[in-house]
Protein backbone atom coordinates (compact mmCIF):
# COMPACT_ATOMS: atom_id res chain seq x y z
CA UNK A 1 0.00 0.00 0.00
CA UNK A 2 2.83 2.38 0.88
CA UNK A 3 4.54 1.82 -2.46
CA UNK A 4 1.27 2.45 -4.33
CA UNK A 5 0.62 5.70 -2.42
CA UNK A 6 4.20 6.82 -3.11
CA UNK A 7 3.86 6.05 -6.83
CA UNK A 8 0.51 7.87 -6.98
CA UNK A 9 2.03 10.88 -5.23
CA UNK A 10 4.96 10.98 -7.68
CA UNK A 11 2.57 10.68 -10.62
CA UNK A 12 0.44 13.52 -9.28
CA UNK A 13 3.55 15.65 -8.73
CA UNK A 14 4.82 14.91 -12.25
CA UNK A 15 1.46 15.86 -13.73
CA UNK A 16 1.48 19.15 -11.85
CA UNK A 17 5.08 19.87 -12.90
CA UNK A 18 4.30 18.98 -16.50
CA UNK A 19 1.28 21.25 -16.37
CA UNK A 20 3.35 24.13 -15.04
CA UNK A 21 5.96 23.55 -17.75
CA UNK A 22 3.32 23.62 -20.48
CA UNK A 23 1.76 26.75 -18.99
CA UNK A 24 5.15 28.47 -18.84
CA UNK A 25 5.93 27.52 -22.43
CA UNK A 26 2.55 28.80 -23.56
CA UNK A 27 3.15 32.19 -21.90
CA UNK A 28 6.70 32.39 -23.29
CA UNK A 29 5.44 31.65 -26.78
CA UNK A 30 2.86 34.42 -26.49
CA UNK A 31 5.49 36.90 -25.27
CA UNK A 32 7.76 36.16 -28.21
CA UNK A 33 4.82 36.28 -30.61
CA UNK A 34 4.03 39.76 -29.32
CA UNK A 35 7.61 40.95 -29.78
CA UNK A 36 7.78 39.40 -33.24
CA UNK A 37 4.75 41.42 -34.29
CA UNK A 38 7.01 44.48 -33.97
CA UNK A 39 10.15 43.05 -35.55
CA UNK A 40 8.23 42.08 -38.68
CA UNK A 41 6.59 45.53 -38.92
CA UNK A 42 8.83 48.20 -40.45
CA UNK A 43 6.66 51.29 -39.98
CA UNK A 44 7.43 51.90 -36.31
CA UNK A 45 4.78 51.76 -33.61
CA UNK A 46 1.58 49.75 -33.22
CA UNK A 47 -1.70 50.26 -31.40
CA UNK A 48 -3.08 47.65 -29.02
CA UNK A 49 -5.71 46.68 -31.62
CA UNK A 50 -3.02 46.26 -34.30
CA UNK A 51 -0.92 44.08 -31.99
CA UNK A 52 -3.99 41.99 -31.19
CA UNK A 53 -4.71 41.51 -34.87
CA UNK A 54 -1.11 40.58 -35.72
CA UNK A 55 -0.74 38.09 -32.84
CA UNK A 56 -4.25 36.59 -33.22
CA UNK A 57 -4.53 36.54 -29.41
CA UNK A 58 -7.50 37.70 -27.34
CA UNK A 59 -7.37 41.42 -26.67
CA UNK A 60 -7.33 40.92 -22.89
CA UNK A 61 -4.34 38.57 -23.22
CA UNK A 62 -2.55 40.97 -25.54
CA UNK A 63 -3.11 43.82 -23.09
CA UNK A 64 -1.55 41.83 -20.20
CA UNK A 65 1.44 40.78 -22.34
CA UNK A 66 2.03 44.29 -23.66
CA UNK A 67 1.72 45.73 -20.17
CA UNK A 68 4.28 43.24 -18.82
CA UNK A 69 6.70 43.89 -21.68
CA UNK A 70 6.36 47.63 -21.13
CA UNK A 71 7.12 47.31 -17.42
CA UNK A 72 10.22 45.24 -18.25
CA UNK A 73 11.43 47.84 -20.76
CA UNK A 74 11.05 45.69 -23.87
CA UNK A 75 8.20 47.88 -25.16
CA UNK A 76 7.67 51.63 -24.81
CA UNK A 77 4.30 53.40 -24.86
CA UNK A 78 3.81 56.81 -26.43
CA UNK A 79 1.73 58.71 -23.88
CA UNK A 80 0.17 61.06 -26.43
CA UNK A 81 -0.82 58.47 -29.06
CA UNK A 82 -1.13 55.39 -26.84
CA UNK A 83 0.84 53.40 -29.41
CA UNK A 84 3.65 50.98 -28.59
CA UNK A 85 7.15 50.56 -29.99
CA UNK A 86 10.17 48.41 -29.14
CA UNK A 87 11.91 49.64 -25.99
CA UNK A 88 15.53 50.31 -25.12
CA UNK A 89 15.96 47.01 -23.32
CA UNK A 90 15.00 45.12 -26.48
CA UNK A 91 17.63 46.96 -28.51
CA UNK A 92 20.27 46.47 -25.81
CA UNK A 93 19.60 42.73 -26.03
CA UNK A 94 19.55 42.75 -29.84
CA UNK A 95 22.88 44.59 -29.94
CA UNK A 96 24.50 42.21 -27.48
CA UNK A 97 27.87 40.85 -28.56
CA UNK A 98 27.35 37.57 -26.68
CA UNK A 99 27.10 35.39 -29.82
CA UNK A 100 30.54 36.66 -30.85
CA UNK A 101 32.40 36.36 -27.55
CA UNK A 102 34.97 33.88 -28.90
CA UNK A 103 35.59 35.94 -32.03
CA UNK A 104 36.01 39.12 -29.98
CA UNK A 105 38.27 37.41 -27.43
CA UNK A 106 40.57 36.16 -30.20
CA UNK A 107 40.57 39.42 -32.17
CA UNK A 108 40.99 41.79 -29.20
CA UNK A 109 44.81 41.60 -28.70
CA UNK A 110 45.46 41.89 -32.45
CA UNK A 111 43.18 44.92 -32.76
CA UNK A 112 44.77 46.44 -29.67
CA UNK A 113 48.19 46.11 -31.31
CA UNK A 114 46.87 47.60 -34.55
CA UNK A 115 45.38 50.57 -32.70
CA UNK A 116 48.59 51.19 -30.72
CA UNK A 117 50.73 51.05 -33.87
CA UNK A 118 48.86 53.89 -35.58
CA UNK A 119 46.85 55.46 -32.74
CA UNK A 120 43.70 55.16 -34.86
CA UNK A 121 40.45 53.32 -34.10
CA UNK A 122 40.37 49.56 -34.79
CA UNK A 123 37.02 47.87 -35.46
CA UNK A 124 35.47 44.43 -35.82
CA UNK A 125 32.23 43.79 -37.71
CA UNK A 126 30.08 40.94 -39.01
CA UNK A 127 27.62 40.46 -41.87
CA UNK A 128 24.05 41.03 -40.73
CA UNK A 129 21.20 40.73 -43.23
CA UNK A 130 22.88 42.67 -46.01
CA UNK A 131 24.61 45.16 -43.69
CA UNK A 132 27.75 45.18 -41.55
CA UNK A 133 27.22 45.29 -37.78
CA UNK A 134 29.88 46.68 -35.44
CA UNK A 135 30.47 44.19 -32.63
CA UNK A 136 33.74 45.47 -31.14
CA UNK A 137 35.97 48.53 -31.36
CA UNK A 138 39.03 50.01 -29.72
CA UNK A 139 38.88 53.77 -30.08
CA UNK A 140 41.85 55.97 -30.84
CA UNK A 141 43.21 57.80 -27.76
CA UNK A 142 43.39 61.03 -29.77
CA UNK A 143 40.80 63.74 -29.08
CA UNK A 144 39.91 64.00 -32.78
CA UNK A 145 39.06 60.45 -33.77
CA UNK A 146 36.51 58.15 -35.42
CA UNK A 147 34.50 56.22 -32.84
CA UNK A 148 32.09 53.38 -33.63
CA UNK A 149 28.90 52.57 -31.73
CA UNK A 150 28.64 48.87 -30.92
CA UNK A 151 25.47 47.43 -32.45
CA UNK A 152 25.29 50.01 -35.23
CA UNK A 153 24.78 48.64 -38.73
CA UNK A 154 26.10 50.24 -41.91
CA UNK A 155 25.85 49.65 -45.65
CA UNK A 156 28.33 47.32 -47.33
CA UNK A 157 29.09 49.42 -50.41
CA UNK A 158 30.55 52.47 -48.66
CA UNK A 159 32.42 51.16 -45.60
CA UNK A 160 35.78 49.47 -45.16
CA UNK A 161 34.47 46.43 -43.29
CA UNK A 162 31.39 46.29 -45.49
CA UNK A 163 33.33 46.16 -48.74
CA UNK A 164 35.76 43.61 -47.29
CA UNK A 165 32.81 41.32 -46.59
CA UNK A 166 30.94 42.12 -49.81
CA UNK A 167 33.99 41.13 -51.87
CA UNK A 168 33.38 37.53 -50.82
CA UNK A 169 29.62 37.39 -51.38
CA UNK A 170 28.31 35.53 -54.40
CA UNK A 171 26.88 37.62 -57.26
CA UNK A 172 23.41 36.34 -56.39
CA UNK A 173 23.68 37.41 -52.74
CA UNK A 174 25.23 40.76 -53.68
CA UNK A 175 22.34 41.49 -56.04
CA UNK A 176 19.83 40.64 -53.30
CA UNK A 177 21.64 42.96 -50.90
CA UNK A 178 21.53 45.81 -53.42
CA UNK A 179 17.87 45.10 -54.16
CA UNK A 180 17.02 45.25 -50.46
CA UNK A 181 19.21 48.10 -49.26
CA UNK A 182 20.13 49.91 -52.47
CA UNK A 183 23.37 51.86 -52.94
CA UNK A 184 22.51 55.06 -51.07
CA UNK A 185 24.81 58.01 -51.67
CA UNK A 186 26.30 58.93 -48.31
CA UNK A 187 28.84 61.42 -49.67
CA UNK A 188 29.84 62.73 -53.13
CA UNK A 189 32.43 59.90 -53.27
CA UNK A 190 30.04 57.03 -52.53
CA UNK A 191 29.89 54.32 -55.20
CA UNK A 192 26.29 54.15 -56.42
CA UNK A 193 26.80 52.06 -59.56
CA UNK A 194 26.66 48.27 -59.19
CA UNK A 195 29.10 47.57 -62.04
CA UNK A 196 31.63 49.97 -60.59
CA UNK A 197 31.15 48.38 -57.17
CA UNK A 198 31.75 44.92 -58.67
CA UNK A 199 35.05 46.12 -60.17
CA UNK A 200 36.19 47.46 -56.83
CA UNK A 201 35.18 44.25 -55.04
CA UNK A 202 37.25 42.30 -57.55
CA UNK A 203 40.30 44.42 -56.65
CA UNK A 204 39.60 43.81 -52.95
CA UNK A 205 39.57 40.04 -53.50
CA UNK A 206 42.92 40.37 -55.28
CA UNK A 207 44.65 42.61 -52.73
CA UNK A 208 42.82 41.54 -49.56
CA UNK A 209 42.31 45.17 -48.48
CA UNK A 210 39.34 47.51 -48.89
CA UNK A 211 39.32 51.30 -48.75
CA UNK A 212 36.54 53.60 -47.63
CA UNK A 213 37.77 56.81 -49.25
CA UNK A 214 35.46 59.47 -47.76
CA UNK A 215 32.55 57.29 -48.98
CA UNK A 216 30.54 56.91 -45.76
CA UNK A 217 31.53 60.10 -43.93
CA UNK A 218 33.32 63.04 -45.52
CA UNK A 219 36.79 63.57 -44.10
CA UNK A 220 37.09 59.97 -42.86
CA UNK A 221 39.10 57.13 -44.38
CA UNK A 222 39.09 53.47 -43.47
CA UNK A 223 41.07 50.39 -44.50
CA UNK A 224 39.47 46.97 -44.01
CA UNK A 225 40.21 43.30 -44.52
CA UNK A 226 38.16 40.09 -44.19
CA UNK A 227 38.55 37.54 -41.40
CA UNK A 228 38.16 33.88 -42.40
CA UNK A 229 37.09 30.85 -40.39
CA UNK A 230 38.44 27.30 -40.48
CA UNK A 231 36.09 26.41 -43.34
CA UNK A 232 37.45 29.21 -45.53
CA UNK A 233 34.33 31.37 -45.35
CA UNK A 234 34.35 35.00 -44.24
CA UNK A 235 33.35 35.28 -40.58
CA UNK A 236 33.93 38.99 -40.07
CA UNK A 237 36.01 41.96 -41.12
CA UNK A 238 38.34 44.36 -39.35
CA UNK A 239 39.16 47.96 -40.13
CA UNK A 240 41.34 50.86 -39.13
CA UNK A 241 39.60 54.22 -39.35
CA UNK A 242 40.45 57.83 -38.71
CA UNK A 243 40.50 61.38 -40.07
CA UNK A 244 41.65 61.45 -43.69
CA UNK A 245 44.32 64.04 -42.89
CA UNK A 246 46.12 61.44 -40.75
CA UNK A 247 45.20 58.28 -42.67
CA UNK A 248 46.36 59.41 -46.12
CA UNK A 249 50.07 59.87 -45.34
CA UNK A 250 50.22 56.39 -43.77
CA UNK A 251 48.07 54.59 -46.34
CA UNK A 252 50.65 51.98 -47.45
CA UNK A 253 51.83 50.84 -44.00
CA UNK A 254 48.21 50.85 -42.80
CA UNK A 255 47.07 48.65 -45.67
CA UNK A 256 49.84 46.14 -44.94
CA UNK A 257 49.14 46.15 -41.19
CA UNK A 258 45.38 45.69 -41.60
CA UNK A 259 45.89 42.78 -44.01
CA UNK A 260 48.43 41.11 -41.71
CA UNK A 261 46.23 41.63 -38.64
CA UNK A 262 43.23 40.04 -40.38
CA UNK A 263 45.37 37.09 -41.45
CA UNK A 264 46.65 36.55 -37.91
CA UNK A 265 43.11 36.60 -36.51
CA UNK A 266 42.04 34.16 -39.24
CA UNK A 267 44.92 31.81 -38.41
CA UNK A 268 43.95 31.97 -34.72
CA UNK A 269 40.42 30.92 -35.75
CA UNK A 270 41.77 27.85 -37.55
CA UNK A 271 41.95 29.23 -41.09
CA UNK A 272 44.61 28.12 -43.55
CA UNK A 273 45.20 29.58 -47.06
CA UNK A 274 44.22 26.23 -48.55
CA UNK A 275 40.76 26.55 -46.96
CA UNK A 276 39.97 29.55 -49.16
Amino acid sequence: MTAKRSQTARSSKDNKTGGRDKSFLAVSEKLFTTLESFTSFREGDLSLDEITKRTALPKSTTFRLVNSLEKCGYLARNESSGRYSLGQRFFALANSTLPYERLIAIARPYLQSLMLTFSESANLGVYDDGLVAHIFAIDSPRPYRVAATIGNRANLHCTGMGKAIAAHLSDEVLEKVVLKHGLPQRTPKTITNLNRLRRELQDIRRTGVSHDNHEDVEGVECFGSPVFGADGRVLAAISLSGPAIRMGPQANPMRSAVLETARRISFALGWTPEAS
